[in-house]
């Protein structure tokens, strides 16, 4: 697919040298980023300006508005595309995604979502290209025209949108022979409080009121136990999983 047929988009929001990594690794192909820092990119590439708190989703729906071609692969402003993985979605067409890996190795061979509310990282390597349940918003080949959720502020509105626009693409498919980088955390610290608090609230937004909620707590109180390095660490997450839980039941 030519780039007159599909544009990256990067939303951003501070790792500079991060994303100049990432467009270092996008040449031939029509890119847009999306300007959602605090203090403004001085940078000469095509971009939108955002205000610099809109979170992922909106960041990521104004770019998806703003490009002209029917097609787009979103891309986090600290990931890159290994040798051809951009081609190889283009092609493949769809709401498709690669392999991500990053400093532990694999990271995502695709989500698998459980109907009680859990959502885990798919980590075993297929060795052909297949369905999956969701895919990660880190590199996302989707199109133009597609919208994520903005009540999602950061994390699980992926998710979402594989679940509501998926079936009318013929659902979202890992290819496995596509490769792309994904450092991690780079907008958000993932064992912070405010990425608990969203990340819980992601969840919940998934699922029917009900016992999943005790489900979902209960799996993010876990998750913080085996995770915590020290004290401090849980008192800031634990009292985030509350927080979260509002945030998704007051809508």
């Amino acid at each position: 697919m030519t780039s007159d047929l599909l544009t990256v988009v990067i939303p951003y929001h501070s790792q500079r040298a991060l994303l100049e990594r990432a467009l270092s690794h996008l040449a031939g192909w029509s890119v847009l980023v999306v300007d959602d820092s605090e203090a403004g990119l001085d940078l000469d590439v095509a971009r939108i300006r955002l205000g610099g708190s809109g979170g992922f989703a909106r960041a990521a729906n104004a770019g998806l508005a703003a490009v002209r071609t029917p097609w787009a692969v979103l891309l986090n402003d600290d990931a890159y595309p290994i040798e051809d993985c951009i081609d190889r979605l283009s092609h493949a067409g769809g709401l498709c995604g690669p392999l991500l890996v990053g400093p532990n190795g694999v990271e995502s061979a695709g989500l698998s979502v459980r109907g009680w509310g859990r959502v885990v990282q798919v980590t075993r390597v297929p060795g052909v290209d297949g369905p999956v349940d969701a895919l990660s918003g880190c590199c996302l080949h989707l199109p133009a025209s597609a919208r994520f959720n903005p009540a999602f502020r950061h994390g699980y509105e992926d998710v979402e949108l594989c679940r509501r626009v998926g079936p009318a693409l013929g659902g979202a498919r890992l290819m496995a022979h596509a490769r792309c980088w994904h450092e991690g955390g780079a907008s958000l610290d993932r064992r912070s409080g405010e990425a608990q608090r969203h990340a819980v609230s992601g969840q919940l937004r998934l699922v029917e009121p009900g016992w999943r909620d005790a489900v979902v707590a209960g799996l993010a109180l876990a998750q913080i136990a085996r995770e915590a390095r020290s004290v401090a660490e849980v008192r800031d997450r634990a009292p985030a999983v509350v927080a979260g839980w509002r945030d998704a039941r007051r809508g």
